[in-house]
């Protein structure tokens, strides 16, 4: 048995800011207001007048440290885990960008192996094969196809309990039956590079469609359909009060006034802020690879975001959690609860995830301590601080 105390800091919940000396006992959080005598043992953390943060929730990363988990082996999905752990990320979703099939077997198959020592995945997240080439965004156009049925026994055949979400396009052939089956094993299914009309988009979500991937990225909005101007998917998810969204809030792929039309309308119990962090995340590299590490995958780094090299569109991000709540309060004028919540309450709902997410006694001790410039003081994971491996320091 274990205890470590959080002492002097200011606790970020739901709707205040309250200052606090936070006990936790071994994994689990166990007195959100201490006082008096301490435990035998204890250790203790000044947290000195910073923030106390529930530790924050990615639901789409790709990769960092140089590390895309499309590499496919166990030393780069630790690397990545670190970084994003480093730098706040206690629960995240290792994602797999469209590829060959048996890649993304391949991936599933990895992810097994380095589960025991990347302690803060929960899952994993398929952006793709099954997405629109109208809406694919820095995907290959080649890799993209309609589901079948045997694809998607494979997928549960490897993948069953471990694939917690699915990005795709609703309007491809086959996906109700896609759907049903994804969502009847508990799999959240995601409208994401699609071109759908708000017809079709309406219809995904009463046949078990229930998010948006990065909601304005490669999403359809009003377009003519055969000289008939329709809705899209970003109208439809804003019609449906049960529907969540995502958004990359690195301040380069959501305008300021696009997020505060998301907030007036979903609230934030409803958006997810997420990274869609490539490789590049937490390096300072000016070139880098969209999954495989091969030529037709380079993508530049510029202007704080990475793109194709014919700069036709954004490929994904550098972002961090750290970076996402900095642009959160700085660039997009969130308040501190309200960019928390959205990097830890509302990702875990969404997930499902119901002891992670809010500093409350009896949830996980998952922590993140910052200051007021957003720079990361301590990261703890189930109740123990980490540290950097490399550099003995947070990152």
């Amino acid at each position: 048995m274990s205890y470590t105390l959080i002492k002097g800091g200011n606790a970020v919940f739901e709707n205040e800011i309250k200052k606090a000396d936070l006990l936790i006992k071994d994994e689990i959080i166990k007195d959100i207001s201490f006082s008096g005598e301490l435990p035998e043992n204890c250790e203790v953390i000044d947290a000195d007048g910073a923030y106390i943060s529930p530790g924050f929730v990615d639901i789409h990363v790709h990769g960092g440290a140089g590390y895309d988990f499309m590499d496919c082996n166990v030393n780069a999905f630790r690397e990545i885990s670190d970084i994003h752990l480093n730098n706040g990320t206690t629960t995240m979703l290792p994602t797999a960008v469209s590829a060959e099939f048996g890649n993304i077997l391949n991936f599933i198959e990895v992810y097994k192996k380095a589960v025991p020592l990347c302690p803060n995945f929960c899952g994993i997240h398929l952006e793709g094969p099954y997405i629109s080439k109208e809406q694919k965004g820095a995907h290959k156009e080649h890799l993209l196809h309609s589901p079948t049925d045997a694809e998607s026994e494979m997928l549960l055949g490897a993948g069953r309990g471990i694939i917690k979400r699915i990005t795709a396009a609703p309007e491809l052939d086959n996906m109700e039956t896609f759907t049903k089956r994804m969502v009847e094993n508990g799999v959240l299914m995601s409208v994401g590079h699609s071109n759908a009309t708000s017809t079709q988009a309406k219809n995904a979500f009463e046949h078990g469609f229930s998010h948006i991937t990065h909601l304005y990225s490669a999403t359809s909005s009003i377009h003519k359909v055969n000289q008939k101007v329709e809705a899209g998917v970003i109208e439809a998810a804003y019609l449906n009060d049960d529907v969540s969204i995502e958004l990359i809030a690195d301040g380069k792929h959501v305008a300021v006034d696009a997020l505060k039309l998301a907030m007036k309308i979903k609230g934030c119990g409803k958006i997810a802020l997420v990274s869609d962090a490539l490789r590049s995340a937490g390096t300072d590299v000016k070139e880098s690879y969209l999954g495989e590490k091969i030529e037709a995958n380079r993508v530049i780094i510029e202007d704080g975001v990475a793109k194709l090299p014919d700069r036709s569109c954004f490929a994904g991000s550098i972002a961090t959690g750290i970076t996402l709540l900095e642009r959160g309060i700085n660039h997009y004028g969130l308040s501190v609860c309200d960019a928390v919540k959205m990097l830890t309450r509302t990702p875990a709902e969404i997930l499902g995830i119901n002891n992670i997410g809010r500093i409350e006694n009896g949830f996980t001790a998952n922590i993140v301590v910052f200051d007021k410039n957003c720079k990361i003081k301590t990261v703890l994971l189930n109740g123990i601080a980490v540290t950097d491996k490399k550099k003995g320091k947070l990152a």
